[in-house]
């Protein structure tokens, strides 16, 4: 099994209509292709205060921390490294995610950046 972590750095202003787009269109494509939603994240922001540092690491209190910062972190899983290939190239290429993508940024891109991480399960993992 592979896992593939997103991130997303969006353009301001645009969290609600990634989000729409990501439900209506990505979602049931994803499961079309073979692509495993496993989860999706709007990331949050620490509010600005000090660490809090000890002996045992580094600790950063969540308590009023802000989301809805256009920013978005997205898992998916795969049976494989060639599954996945073929998945994602089907993607780029396929008609309806063109479309989806083409009226959604109507008024500019939604995405300012992106990073792609693969993920491999160790032995303790418990998503295998």
């Amino acid at each position: 099994m592979i896992h593939e972590f997103r991130l997303y750095k969006l353009h301001p202003g645009k969290l609600a209509a990634f989000k729409e787009r990501f439900e209506q269109v990505s979602v049931p494509l994803f499961e079309q292709m073979g692509i495993r939603l496993l989860g999706f994240w709007e990331i949050g922001r620490f509010r600005e205060t000090e660490p809090q540092v000890t002996g045992g690491g580094v600790f950063l209190p969540a308590q009023g921390a802000h989301f809805g910062q256009d920013q978005i972190a997205y898992l998916v899983a795969f049976d494989s490294i060639e599954q996945r290939d073929a998945a994602w190239s089907a993607w780029v290429q396929d008609e309806r995610w063109l479309e989806a993508k083409r009226l959604s940024e109507a008024d500019g891109p939604l995405v300012a950046d992106e990073s792609c991480h693969l993920l491999s399960p160790t032995t303790f993992s418990p998503l295998e």
